[in-house]
C-alpha cells in the first residue's frame, strides 16, 4: 500500500503596488505643495499718486448729466395748419429769425377786405370836412366819418398782430434739438410745457447756457459753496484729450431738497467749452476745495489693509511682500491722503481673492 505525501503549496509574495502608487501620489502632491508654497508670486506693482502743493484738495464727487439752461418748445399761437417749416434737426437759428409759417389765406383775405373798406372811407371823410367848410354836411356826420376810419385802422392793426401770429420766430439764437410737426399737421398753442407739448413745432437749446446738473448728497452739500471751481469729466469725451477735464464752478444750489433720496441738486456753469458738448450727455463733476499747503500721498482705498493694530499697505521690499504701516490724514471723492510712505514706495495690487502672507516672494507682473 503507497502512501501519498502531501504537496505544500507555497505562495509567491506579490508588491502592493495600489499602496505604493498612492504613495507616491501624495509625495508628488506634497512636494507641488511646498514647491508652489516657495514659488514667488506674480502681483501688479504701483506708485502712491502724488497731489503737488498749490494743487486744489477735491472735497466732493458727483455725477449728473448736461442740460440747457436756455431751452423752449416752440408752439403756434393759434389753431391752424403748418405750411411752412424752415428748420431741422440741428439747423443752427439766431434770435428773431423765421422758423415757420401757418396758413393764412382767410385771414389775409380779410385784411384786403379791410384795406378796400379803409381807402373807401378815407375818400368819404374827404368829402364830409369839404362840404363841412362850406356849411352843407353838420359836425355829427363828420364826426361818424372820422370815427369810422379809426375804427378801420384799428381793425387793421388787429388782423396784422393775427397774421404776425401766424410766424413762429426763435426766442432766441441757439440750435433745433427737435422737429415735432411736419408740413400740413394741424398744429395748436402747447397746453403743457416742455417736449410734452401737444401739436408743438420744435424744441431748440442755446447749447452756449449748457451746465451740468447733478445730485450731491446731503451729507456733503454743507462743503459745497457757490462759486467753487469745479472739474467736468464728460463721458463722451474720456478719448479727447482736450476735453477729459474741462473747467466749471458751481453756479447754483438748488434750496430743496429731494427726501426720497436724501439729495440736494447743484447746477454747475462750464468755464471751458467743447464743440462736441450737447443735452443729455452724462458727465462726473468734483468740486474743488483749498490749495493744499504741501505735496500729499493719494492712495486708492483698495490699497488699504485694516488690521486691529493699524492701517498697512502691502509694499515690495528685496523682492518680498511686506506690510507697512500708514496713517490716514484725510480721505477725499480720488481715494484716501497717506502719510509715512516714500513718493517712490512699490505698492503691490492684490486680487480680491488672494490670501498674501508676509515674506512672500514677489515677481513683478508682466516683467521677464
Amino acid at each position: 500500500m503507497t502512501v501519498e505525501t502531501p504537496v505544500k503549496k507555497t505562495y509567491k509574495k506579490r508588491l502592493p503596488w495600489g499602496w505604493i502608487v498612492l504613495a507616491l501620489l501624495g509625495a508628488g502632491a506634497v512636494g507641488m505643495s511646498v514647491l508652489k508654497s516657495k514659488a514667488p508670486v506674480e502681483l501688479a506693482l504701483t506708485r502712491p499718486s502724488v497731489s503737488k502743493a498749490g494743487t486744489r484738495n477735491p472735497l466732493v464727487s458727483a455725477s449728473g448729466y448736461l442740460i440747457a439752461r436756455h431751452k423752449a418748445t416752440l408752439s403756434a399761437k393759434v389753431l391752424g395748419r403748418l405750411a411752412w417749416l424752415g428748420v431741422e434737426e440741428g439747423s443752427r437759428v439766431t434770435k428773431g429769425q423765421v422758423l415757420a409759417r401757418i396758413e393764412a389765406f382767410d385771414l389775409e383775405a380779410s385784411m384786403t377786405q379791410t384795406r378796400t373798406n379803409l381807402a373807401q372811407a378815407d375818400l368819404d371823410l374827404g368829402r364830409g370836412e369839404a362840404l363841412a367848410k362850406e356849411g352843407v354836411l353838420d359836425r355829427a356826420s363828420l364826426d361818424r366819418l372820422r370815427t369810422s376810419v379809426r375804427v378801420l385802422k384799428d381793425q387793421l392793426k388787429v388782423q396784422e398782430a393775427q397774421l404776425e401770429n401766424m410766424v413762429i420766430r426763435a426766442p432766441f439764437t441757439g440750435t433745433v434739438t427737435q422737429k415735432l410737426s411736419e408740413v400740413g399737421e394741424t398744429v395748436s398753442p402747447g397746453s403743457a410745457g416742455g417736449a410734452n407739448a401737444i401739436n408743438a413745432i420744435a424744441v431748440m437749446a442755446d447749447f452756449d447756457s449748457l451746465e451740468v446738473e447733478v445730485e450731491v448728497s446731503e451729507t456733503g452739500i454743507g462743503k459745497l459753496r457757490k462759486g467753487m471751481p469745479v472739474e467736468v469729466r464728460v463721458d463722451a469725451l474720456d478719448s479727447d484729450p482736450k476735453g477729459q477735464v474741462l473747467k466749471g464752478v458751481l453756479r447754483e444750489i438748488y434750496p430743496t431738497s429731494n427726501r426720497q433720496k436724501a439729495v440736494v441738486t447743484v447746477r454747475v456753469a462750464f468755464m471751458e467749452r467743447h464743440p462736441l458738448l450737447m443735452p443729455d450727455m452724462g458727465a462726473k463733476v468734483i468740486f474743488m476745495g483749498e490749495p493744499y499747503p504741501k505735496d500729499v500721498l493719494v492712495l486708492g482705498r483698495e490699497l488699504l489693509v485694516k488690521r486691529p493694530t493699524g492701517t498697512f499697505v502691502w509694499v515690495l521690499k528685496e523682492g518680498k511682500a511686506a506690510l507697512q504701516p500708514v496713517k490716514i490724514a484725510a480721505e477725499n471723492p480720488l481715494g484716501v491722503e497717506v502719510e509715512g510712505l516714500a513718493v517712490d514706495t512699490p505698492l503691490l495690487v492684490l486680487p480680491g481673492d488672494l490670501k498674501l502672507q508676509e515674506g512672500k516672494a514677489v515677481l513683478e507682473k508682466g516683467r521677464k
